[in-house]
């Protein structure tokens, strides 16, 4: 057998914490749950000892303002150990594969990733003036690292044309896609609902998961309308206590601090495109030139993403998933998640992909597939990355890609403007609703002189009107930021 080159990046220990406190005392803020799942990443391992050698946290962003959260989490261990904070807008996949270049560099030994939220307790005691106590950092206190984005997610016509909320963005994705597909309305969202339902019958038996309740297709399609065709069941569950953590080690160290080798899993490939045009900005809304590229150049580094036998495909909103599916050549009818998705395992802001890192290194441990893939999305399908996990060591050493240059040569773009007043072609459209009622219409419209038009209405009665029907493909009147019908 030949011998693995020390410095081969593995996953060693993974932990995860979930809390649901029913009084204000009993809950612990975002770091200290952190703390928690990085302690049981350590058992987890069986070298708790490793707690002191950390090299580097690496944390993402969540909505909180710790300025330096990763200090926190060591809480005084390693006091060595460099700390890196990724803003919101940087892949998490960006995480895993820095950490396993930089030990496959020999920059560091040992990596913790670790990221959580709150935000159920945050919602649960703020009618009562009194939340779980929140340690504060000083204004001179900062990480070593800071990852920011290149540019920005959404433009300011798309926030101040209803497509702020994430889910009108995804929705009007989803209308794109379906008139593809040559589907009706009615069909596509059955379609939808049946994915979504699968997704919650996975998370009902996943033990970390938030919602383990199984939904039928039914039930799904029943549920209050949030913006169509996605009801609340669609809509990503974020609204969660979770942390999660990772460990990575080099093959040498692990050997040296007697890591049984039935604890490691294997980084074989990261591939990501931060490439970042807006949805808008997209000439072909229903689709990822950028998924495609990060697909060849991963087959490019002898790797088919898949050919996984398990698959983590990140989970925001329906129509990333099924874009994901089609970009990637992934076959109808695979099993999409071990965790049960972002609707029902839980979807922490800017650290799912870690909740599901865990997850699925126990399924690799316990023989449930030889190799794995875990996705990652920024944005309205913005940038998107993808890390592949391997029992078995890779027969390459560990490669990082950024295919970000092949991404913007693949995806064709459209201008948008904001005055464009007259008549154009609906490219895409969703309906967002106020408690179940038909409240803002919006469409983006391909125009007559080849660029985009993006208009809302809050007329209830034109709101009504789209959602009967399909609208893709319809001409309508719009007048700057107003559609007039």
């Amino acid at each position: 057998m030949t011998a693995l080159d020390p410095r081969t990046p593995i996953i060693v220990g993974v932990g995860v914490a979930t809390q649901r406190p029913e009084r204000v005392e009993d809950g612990v803020e975002a770091t200290a749950l952190m703390r928690v799942a990085t302690e049981h990443a350590l058992a987890d391992c069986g070298a708790p000892q490793l707690g002191d050698r950390i090299d580097a946290c690496l944390v993402p962003e969540g909505i909180w303002s710790y300025p330096d959260p990763g200090r926190l989490v060591l809480d005084g261990r390693s006091p060595g150990a460099r700390t890196l904070l990724a803003a919101v807008g940087v892949l998490q996949q960006t995480l895993f594969s820095r950490g396993a270049a930089d030990i496959a560099s020999g920059r560091c030994e040992a990596v913790l990733i670790c990221g959580a939220e709150t935000m159920w307790s945050t919602r649960a005691f703020a009618s009562s003036g009194v939340g779980i106590p929140v340690t504060t950092q000083g204004d001179d206190v900062h990480p070593e690292v800071r990852l920011d984005p290149a540019d920005e997610i959404i433009t300011d016509v798309e926030i101040h044309r209803g497509l702020a909320v994430p889910a009108h963005q995804y929705a009007v994705i989803e209308s794109a896609r379906r008139a593809a597909l040559r589907r009706s309305p009615e069909d596509h969202a059955t379609a939808v609902a049946e994915g979504v339902a699968r997704l919650s019958s996975v998370a009902a038996a996943n033990p970390d998961a938030w919602i383990r309740t199984p939904m039928s297709t039914a039930e799904v399609l029943a549920a209050p309308m949030i913006a169509t065709p996605y009801t609340r069941p669609s809509i990503s569950q974020w609204t969660v206590d979770q942390a999660a953590a990772s460990i990575m080690t080099s093959v040498g160290t692990a050997e040296r601090l007697g890591i049984p080798r039935d604890r490691w899993v294997f980084a074989v490939l990261g591939v990501e495109s931060n490439l970042m045009v807006p949805l808008t900005e997209r000439a072909l809304m229903g689709r990822s030139p950028a998924m495609a590229a990060a697909a060849a150049g991963a087959r490019s580094a002898g790797v088919d993403l898949a050919a996984a036998d398990l698959l983590e495909i990140y989970s925001c909103f329906p129509a990333a998933v099924s874009v994901q599916c089609e970009e990637l050549g992934i076959e109808p009818g695979r099993q999409l998640s071990v965790t049960g998705g972002m609707h029902f395992a839980g979807g922490p802001l800017n650290s799912f992909s870690l909740q599901a890192m865990s997850m699925m290194v126990d399924q690799l441990r316990e023989g449930a597939g030889a190799t794995a893939l875990v996705t990652s999305i920024s944005g309205m399908i913005t940038k998107f990355g993808a890390g592949t996990w391997s029992t078995a060591p890779p027969q390459r050493p560990f490669r990082s890609l950024d295919v970000s240059d092949e991404a913007g040569r693949r995806t064709a773009r459209v201008a948008v403007d904001p005055d464009y007043a007259g008549r154009s072609v609906i490219a895409g459209w969703t309906v967002g609703h106020t408690r179940g009622v038909p409240a803002e219409a919006v469409v983006v419209c391909d125009t007559p002189d080849g660029m985009r038009a993006v208009a809302t209405s809050t007329d209830p009665d034109l709101a009504a009107a789209l959602t009967a029907g399909e609208w893709v493909g319809r001409t309508v009147e719009v007048r700057g930021p107003l559609l007039l019908g």
